[in-house]
């Protein structure tokens, strides 16, 4: 029978005033566990700033990374995350000495992730450690598995050593001493050899198993996991391993109910219906050598579906989130799924990416009203035609969008001048046509912004200098004209030297953009990179001196337009540029001298104009092929094969160690006329 609440109240007061009376006397933490914490921080050698930043004083308890019990005399945690990370990433490899931690001995929680560790010394020294409970070392460096032998620990339920460099067979040991475990982790390392079974028939308490991204070889079964009663989290992907999913066997019954399965990259051959029954909420299938439809007459509790990177075809069901109503995240991406895009997705989606298949047809209305709670979208690589969205649709929650590859026809889409959440629209390759500053809404969050190869038309809209965290802009391949905007200097994320923007890791974040005169695909991640790739289109008028400020720009396509004018010698403050394309248009004059300060450039085209005189040399001019200045008969100089004479315009690089020199005696007479006001 419950007890009633006033007596649970003076229970629990009780307990607290015995723990004060104990607290009398209390002098802070032992002396012997605050000098172990400093002889640790000394061996550690962080290069962080922060870190330790508060660790003065005698009262180890109050420093950052230390929590102690109830008394504050005993050290039960210790949390050191990534103290050792370095901007160069140069770190050496740190040995830790066990017997230091071994002096913390009712330590019950140890994290030192990130830290770059190579092993630790007098390892046995951690057979002391019998409250131990947690053990984090993922993201180290440790390669030798004899460094998890360390004896048995009767309280240990969590072990992670992910991220490390283990190689060889897991250790007979840790099968052994780890009888209690409830979370083990040692994916992403080297381990090899075949499966190791023994390791999972001794595991009866496991909750949670990531044994992915190693080098296991061999064929097995999901039958040789089903006695793992307690099994909630199995992920064994990406090895070199050969899956059989059937459970259906006589001689195999699962006595576990999975609620995450990942089985990516498993040569899987066939989907058993097995898996949407039993695995309660997220099922990865993604990069096997499934074939055949997509599974019919099926009803599922998932939340997270994958199948991408297969081999399914034929068309998928129309009411296929009847099937999975409780479906937050889909990817069928990668397939060869044909027909018309399903009717009905669930109105719990969040996620839906159908890229790489071979749907067509419109965009359904049913489908585009009936996903409120979406936020990413990709429908890349189809043959979907009409309309880029039907009317009423509604996406306010949207915020990554892909659309490209496709054949959509229509102005720029009205529906997402409602959308103040996004953060890339990409509709590039596609036949969406009309003057695009007439319908292109000002999205304060967006960051990419990609449409390339459509047939707009009209100036380039002012809407974009109100976006100002613009990463990467794409309007190449249209028939734009007039001028430049003048505001282009609006944009932060162009004028700062050092953007930063990042996908979430689990979606599927690649966008195309011509990067250094190729197509370059980015893949995840989208960081330290800006662009702008105005090409191939009727663009009139001079290069912008606003274009000038651009200082946080990488890459920077003009050409193949009806510029005019001189190339600014400003454009030689752009610090971390690395391509530059002005070719293919009616540009005059030099190649300015102030060219040569862009350090990092590596791409430099200014072929097919008008210009004349001396081409610079020095730094990075000193690598471009004559390919880069064809088509300027006025160019001398190498490396053309112009040679220039008395009357041209002096050579850049003399210009350049001319000013150069005369910065040098000046900051040269200012120090002497310095020392000698300080002297009088």
């Amino acid at each position: 029978m419950a007890q009633p609440r006033f007596v649970t109240e003076i229970t629990g007061f009780y307990r607290w005033f015995l723990v004060m009376l104990l607290c009398i006397d209390c002098q802070g933490c032992l002396e012997v566990e605050r000098a172990a914490l400093l002889q640790i921080k000394d061996s550690m050698s962080s290069p962080v700033e922060s870190a330790f930043s508060n660790w003065y004083g005698e009262e180890c308890c109050e420093w950052e990374g230390v929590e102690c019990d109830a008394t504050r005399t005993r050290i039960h945690n210790i949390f050191f995350h990534y103290l050792r990370e370095k901007s160069d990433g140069e770190v050496e490899p740190w040995y830790p000495n066990a017997t230091l931690f071994a002096q913390f001995e009712e330590l019950q929680e140890l994290e030192l992730p990130g830290n770059h560790i190579g092993g630790f010394v007098s390892l046995q020294a951690f057979r002391t450690l019998k409250q131990l409970q947690k053990l984090d070392l993922r993201d180290n460096s440790i390669r030798n598995g004899s460094n998890l032998c360390w004896g048995e620990s009767p309280s240990l339920y969590y072990l992670d050593v992910s991220g490390n460099k283990l190689e060889g067979n897991i250790p007979d040991c840790l099968p052994d001493n780890l009888l209690h475990l409830q979370h083990l982790d040692l994916s992403y390392n080297q381990f090899n050899g075949y499966f190791p079974s023994l390791l999972i028939s001794n595991l009866k308490n496991v909750e949670s198993l990531f044994l992915s991204s190693n080098e296991f070889q061999g064929v097995i079964s999901l039958c040789i996991f089903a006695n793992m009663s307690r099994l909630n989290e199995l992920d064994i992907s990406f090895n070199h391993l050969e899956v059989e999913s059937e459970m259906e066997s006589p001689t195999c019954s699962p006595s576990f109910r999975l609620n995450t399965l990942s089985l990516g990259g498993c040569n899987l051959k066939k989907i058993s219906p097995w898996l949407f029954q039993n695995i309660t909420s997220e099922l990865w299938l993604g990069d096997n050598n499934l074939t055949g439809p997509f599974p019919q007459n099926i009803s599922s509790r998932l939340t997270f579906l994958d199948i991408s990177d297969n081999f399914l075809h034929g068309t998928l069901p129309r009411d296929i989130g009847l099937n999975f109503p409780q479906l937050r995240h889909l990817d069928l991406s990668n397939n060869s799924f044909n027909g018309n895009l399903p009717l009905f997705l669930g109105n719990q989606l969040q996620v839906l990416d159908l890229s790489d298949n071979q749907f067509q047809g419109e965009i359904p209305q049913g489908m585009a009203s009936n996903m409120s709670c979406l936020i990413y979208l990709r429908l890349s690589g189809n043959n979907l035609t009409g309309a880029l969205f039907p009317k009423n649709s509604s996406f306010t929650k949207l915020r990554w969008l892909y659309l490209s590859k496709n054949l959509l026809s229509g102005t720029f889409p009205h529906a997402l001048s409602k959308n103040m959440e996004l953060e890339i629209v990409d509709i590039h390759n596609n036949n969406l046509s009309g003057e695009i500053a007439s319908y292109l809404p000002v999205l304060p969050k967006l960051k990419v912004l990609l449409l390339g190869g459509n047939r707009f038309e009209g100036r380039i809209p002012s809407q974009i200098c109100q976006m100002r965290d613009l990463h990467v802009l794409d309007l190449s391949r249209n028939g734009l004209s007039g001028d430049i905007p003048d505001c282009v200097d609006n944009v932060t994320s162009w004028t700062d030297p050092l953007p930063y923007y990042s996908h979430p890791s689990y979606y599927r974040n690649n966008i195309e953009f011509v990067l250094k005169g190729r197509l370059v695909t980015f893949r995840m991640l989208l960081s330290l990179f800006t662009g702008i790739d105005v090409s191939l289109n009727k663009l009139t008028g001079n290069i912008p001196i606003q274009m000038t400020h651009l200082r946080g720009i990488y890459v920077l396509n003009m050409s193949n337009n009806l510029l005019t004018g001189q190339i600014p010698s400003s454009l030689g403050n752009l610090a971390v540029l690395e391509s530059l394309d002005l070719s293919h248009n009616t540009l005059l004059g030099v190649v300015p001298p102030e060219l040569t300060d862009l350090l990092f450039l590596e791409v430099f085209n200014v072929s097919f104009n008008s210009l004349s005189g001396m081409i610079p040399t020095g730094r990075q001019f000193d690598t471009f092929a004559k390919d880069s200045y064809i088509g300027n008969p006025g160019l001398c100089g190498l490396p053309s094969s112009n040679k220039c004479n008395d009357s041209a315009d002096t050579p850049p690089v003399y210009a350049s160690a001319e000013k150069s020199i005369l910065s040098h005696l000046l900051l040269l007479f200012w120090s002497l006329f310095s020392i000698s006001l300080s002297l009088a």
